[in-house]
């Protein structure tokens, strides 16, 4: 009976120690999930951008979560990224949540831009975008040909079809052999 009690507390404390480090754990990852969030100005508001690296010519997404839900609008500043002054956001989904999705001009200069967003309650934030130059105009960049097997009479194929016959010869004889053991 001792041992079946030793057995059931050693159980549980292992259950509680595991549960403990796997709660801890995800806590963790939830806190270091959030997608590259900005440096702001009011603590509890926060910017995002989504791709936050992409090239001159594409679409991007600035989020805003004012630090009231009670702000009734949100202002990104596009001046930085050869956008207009000011550009209304749109209503999220949460109440004092803003996003707009803007095309970047095909002329904004590769580098690390900081646009600011300023929420109807006096908080702002600004989020960090990083703009990377346009891969060179031609063919697509697949390597120095190094690698390449595409050389011909290099005895590649002739030893590719030798290999395919060792192999149907050996299986023509497993199975002889096979056959064979089961008839007698």
């Amino acid at each position: 009976m001792r041992l079946i009690r030793r057995f059931a507390a050693s159980s549980w404390l292992r259950f509680s120690i595991i549960s403990s480090v796997a709660l801890g754990a995800g806590a963790c990852a939830a806190a270091t999930s959030v997608p590259a969030l900005a440096a702001v100005t009011g603590p509890p508001t926060v910017a995002a951008v989504n791709p936050s690296s992409t090239t001159p010519g594409t679409k991007v997404t600035f989020a805003v979560s004012c630090s009231s839900t009670t702000a009734t609008s949100a202002t990104l500043f596009g001046t930085t990224l050869g956008l207009p002054e000011q550009i209304p956001m749109q209503a999220g989904a949460a109440s004092g949540d803003f996003l707009i999705t803007v095309m970047l001009p095909s002329s904004i200069q590769p580098g690390t831009y900081h646009p600011s967003i300023d929420c109807s309650d006096g908080t702002s934030a600004t989020a960090t975008l990083q703009v990377t130059a346009l891969p060179a105009q031609g063919g697509a960049q697949t390597g120095d040909g190094t690698t390449s097997t595409s050389q011909t009479n290099s005895g590649l194929a002739a030893a590719g079809l030798v290999l395919i016959g060792v192999g149907a010869v050996a299986a023509g004889i497993a199975v002889r052999r096979r056959s064979s053991g089961t008839r007698q």
